[in-house]
């Protein structure tokens, strides 16, 4: 017995290699762990997996046998997290996490996609977890000697999962239904904390009105916002709304209120909006409006003058920019109005100040002339204080 104990505790010191893929710590292996993550519009997919090498051998065939099931990595399963419900080469996928499994033959590929995500490789694999089967075709790629997973092809609603290891590709599409699934997020979200703030109310109804969903919902969403807290951004939403929905006289008389109350930074936000709607004429009555109730706002008045450029009133225009010019505006303003000068064909040498770099100079602080932006984009917006809302 003494013997044997003896023997016992001497195996339990003599050191012994264990195998790289099989520790019993948490210490280095040689196929080692990675992730990708994918946002297809408000929807994460993200795949977990370990990434063995080439090493010189042959994969196919041999290394990963043909017309039997593969881990589609190393190690533990790979795994792949869905957010929310997809379409897996246009078949339904719930969400949740899955373990994600291959089997590879000569021609087309079989991805199988498991309830059970937390065993060993393939081992313990029961075609009854399995919650969708599909069938790819795998192509040729450049050499690739960890193994790899990437999303390609990126769409406003899906991607292209791709595993790459040494001369194959697997692509598989996935889809997502992204305004259905945002919808269902708004609502979820408009019952908690957020229902309370006019905001997302208001942010729902914009949504829906900007992709043209949700027309049953819209217009609650919308009152509620200004049940909150009436404002000149929820008013001009729901000013568009009732265009939409015909009530054109009741649109008109919003507004009408809404202009006699907006702000400096609110007009001149309506005005840039305005002219991304393709209302011109209305953006420009708006910048017109702006200039008279702030006079000596240098940019009111380059903004006015971008409304003339926008419907070709060239002689209005380069007034509004001297007229900007002459004030001293801070110095974004004053790039864009020379910016625009120019482009109208105007010598601008005697207005940049002394010692002033070019406007190129300081092209990454600045708004281009050549495309009218959102003031929400351009910098030199922000450089008033009634622009700081």
């Amino acid at each position: 017995m003494r013997t044997l104990l003896l023997s016992s505790m001497l195996l339990l010191v003599i050191p012994c290699r264990v195998p790289a893929q099989w520790t019993f710590l948490d210490l280095p292996v040689e196929s080692q762990q990675a992730q990708v993550m994918q946002r297809v519009g408000t929807t994460d997919i993200s795949v977990t997996y370990s990434r063995p090498a080439v090493k010189g051998r042959t994969i196919w065939g041999t290394t990963v046998p043909y017309d039997r099931i593969w881990r589609a990595g190393a190690n533990e399963n790979t795994v792949i997290t869905l957010s929310s419900d997809v379409t897996v080469e246009g078949q339904t996928l719930k969400a949740g996490t899955y373990g994600l499994h291959m089997i590879p033959t000569t021609s087309t590929w079989t991805i199988i996609f498991s309830t059970d995500h937390h065993s060993w490789g393939s081992f313990f694999h029961k075609p009854e977890n399995d919650a969708l089967r599909i069938t790819v075709t795998p192509r040729p790629c450049p050499m690739t000697e960890h193994l790899s997973y990437t999303f390609d092809a990126l769409t406003s609603s899906s991607a292209e999962m791709r595993l790459r290891w040494e001369t194959l590709e697997i692509p598989v599409r996935i889809g997502v239904d992204v305004h259905a699934v945002v919808l269902a997020r708004m609502e979820d979200q408009l019952k908690g904390l957020s229902a309370f703030s006019w905001e997302p109310w208001y942010e729902a109804a914009r949504y829906c009105h900007d992709e043209g969903i949700g027309a049953d919902k819209v217009m609650a969403w919308i009152d509620r916002s200004i049940a909150l807290r009436p404002n000149f951004e929820n008013q001009a939403l729901k000013a568009d709304l009732l265009d939409a929905a015909g009530g054109s006289t009741e649109a008109a008389t919003l507004r009408r209120n809404m202009l006699e109350v907006a702000t400096n930074g609110e007009l001149n936000r309506h005005g840039y909006t305005l002219l991304q709607s393709g209302k011109h004429a209305e953006a420009v009555q708006a910048f017109e409006l702006n200039a008279k109730r702030h006079p000596k706002d240098p940019n009111v008045f380059d903004s006015l003058g971008e409304g003339y450029m926008t419907v070709g009133n060239t002689n209005a225009a380069i007034k509004a920019f001297k007229k900007s010019l002459s004030m001293d505006p801070p110095e974004g303003v004053r790039a864009n109005s020379i910016a625009c000068l120019k482009k109208l064909g105007v010598d601008t040498s005697t207005t940049a100040k002394k010692n002033e770099p070019p406007a190129a100079a300081k092209g990454q602080q600045l708004r281009s002339c050549s495309s009218i932006q959102h003031p929400h984009e351009s910098p030199d917006l922000l450089l008033n204080g009634d622009d700081l809302l």
